[in-house]
């Protein structure tokens, strides 16, 4: 087949949320299956191009797209996913390029502009999304009637409107079926026009078509994808979520819609790419010590443990391997020693949807009541969750470290260095975090929501239902006891749980046996 993903993000070439894992693993695993794949992006600021060959901005194409009353023209570079066949199209313009992240402000814009809120959504949001989407569209206009893609794969809302835009151009995609995967329904992640006049504006839809994607007085990206595409989503257990009325606050009032509708969603649990984590392999790991969780062989965990209290030592000494781990991130707190210590790690969000509210308060009943519990925290996001995080710091002194920020080699170590990782999201699509802290001999301890619900409990990891911090706090007390009294169970729950993610999580088998049958049955 031949395909096009369409995504704002892929890891290693513009990063911001999970996303960019499930497009860079989709376009490498399609293509290494025989598939003819393409992937559109943005260039921004902060795009590297590390992870690309051939890279070629001499021979490029443009085209005008309208959006509102002005054409923009739009500029294709083209260049190679490295060790891949994945062909990618490159969109440029200048409202991509001036962004240093892909989809909020950052400290420097900020200072650069105050209106631009660190942290906060870009104010031209509808705009870049449009750009990108109308780009794609016409691009089909641009090569050989042979070329054109037999699936458009758009990954979330900032794309969904491209089934749309491909049905309005049928007389070029004459044989292209579309997919639109919904990573997060959640509120504030739906990219929705505020009403039928700005929908018009960004979108130049028909308003016959317009008025069929109403949630209230808003138009909903997903609501027009399901109308000319196929919809899915990243797990089994979000998709029943996704057209359950019970969800309905979850998903600010899509899942009635999806439900009233009959409108089918279909999940496939994202998989992982373990040769892109291996422990055993410092280079792709990109953590200081190997270990190997799988055999049960924990040394090099006990090592990076340790490299991780150096990092957050008062006056340490840092090599230079030590402060790689502490580029674009900023520290609070430290660790003290403690041979008798349990480490809890929460790498993620610093959101509402991930369970912020009940997180905090819990970890502060932990601090103040079990003296061997220590916690390492990394995340950026709201900002008042954030002080908070930096207040805990400040008054459990040696207890909980926080990073401010993202570190991807921070992230890993994070979670190599800790003997339990915390979800206490209140819902969850899928989950990347959960897998990559089983690689890392890392047993995850989390809420029982959406694709959480893939560790099995006490056998890869452990389940809770309801989501207070009670709960939390019962199940993190129950998590201390055990290390310090049951830890070869823990032991064996860490070697099953890296097994499974390597033997059943697997990016091939995931693309084989769900996304090409999908592909062929839409």
């Amino acid at each position: 087949m031949n395909i096009w993903l369409v995504s704002m993000e892929c890891a290693g070439l513009a990063e911001a949320g999970g996303v960019k894992n499930v497009t860079y693993s989709l376009c490498k695993t399609l293509s290494y299956l025989g598939n003819e794949v393409t992937l559109f992006i943005p260039v921004y600021a902060c795009s590297s191009f590390d992870e690309v060959e051939d890279y070629n901005t001499k021979n490029w194409t443009s085209a005008d797209v309208l959006i509102g009353h002005n054409l923009e023209r739009v500029v294709f570079t083209t260049g190679r996913l490295k060790g891949t066949k994945v062909k990618i199209v490159f969109v440029n313009h200048p409202s991509f390029s001036e962004k240093q992240a892909v989809y909020v402000y950052t400290q420097d814009e900020e200072i650069q502009n105050p209106d631009h809120k660190r942290g906060n959504g870009h104010v031209d949001m509808l705009f870049l999304d449009a750009l990108l989407s109308k780009a794609v569209a016409a691009y089909g206009s641009l090569i050989q009637k042979s070329e054109i893609p037999d699936i458009i794969h758009s990954q979330d809302a900032s794309c969904a409107v491209i089934p749309s835009y491909i049905a309005q151009h049928r007389d070029v995609f004459f044989k292209t079926k579309t997919v639109v995967t919904i990573h997060n329904a959640g509120p504030a992640y739906h990219h929705e026009y505020s009403d039928l006049n700005q929908a018009k504006y960004y979108t130049s839809l028909p308003e016959e078509i317009l008025f069929k994607a109403f949630n209230g007085n808003r138009i909903e990206p997903f609501l027009l994808a399901a109308m000319d595409g196929t919809l899915s989503t990243v797990s089994d257990y979000y998709a029943q979520e996704l057209v359950s009325p019970s969800f309905n606050n979850e998903t600010d009032g899509l899942s009635r819609i999806f439900y009233e509708r009959g409108i089918k969603i279909t999940g496939i649990t994202n998989g992982i790419d373990y040769d892109r984590y291996n422990p055993l392999d410092t280079e792709v790991s990109l953590l200081p010590f190997a270990m190997s969780p799988i055999d049960g062989d924990l040394e090099g965990k006990v090592k990076n443990r340790n490299f991780m209290v150096e990092l957050c030592t008062p006056d340490f000494q840092f090599t230079q391997k030590h402060l790689d781990y502490l580029n674009s991130v900023q520290g609070f707190g430290f660790l003290k020693n403690d041979d008798n210590a349990v480490y809890f790690m929460y790498h993620g969000r610093i959101v509402w949807q991930k369970g912020i509210s009940i997180l905090i308060p819990a970890v502060r009943k932990i601090l103040a009541t079990r003296p061997n519990a220590y916690f390492i925290i990394e995340g950026q996001g709201d900002i008042n969750y954030e002080n908070q995080l930096i207040s805990l710091s400040k008054e459990f002194p040696g207890r909980i470290v926080y990073f401010l920020g993202y570190n991807r080699a921070l992230s890993r170590l994070c979670a190599a260095a800790s003997d339990f990782a915390l979800f206490p999201s209140f819902f969850e699509p899928c989950g990347l975090e959960d897998l990559i802290a089983q690689i890392y001999g890392t047993i995850p301890l989390a809420h029982a929501t959406g694709g959480l619900q893939k560790i099995i409990d006490g056998k890869t990891g452990f389940l809770y239902k309801d989501n207070t911090e009670e709960i939390l706090v019962k199940n993190i007390n129950r998590l201390i006891d055990m290390k310090m009294n049951e830890n070869d169970v823990l032991v064996e729950i860490v070697k099953n749980a890296a097994k499974t993610v390597k033997e059943e999580f697997d990016w091939v088998q995931v693309v084989q046996k769900k996304y090409l049958k999908f592909f062929e049955n839409i």
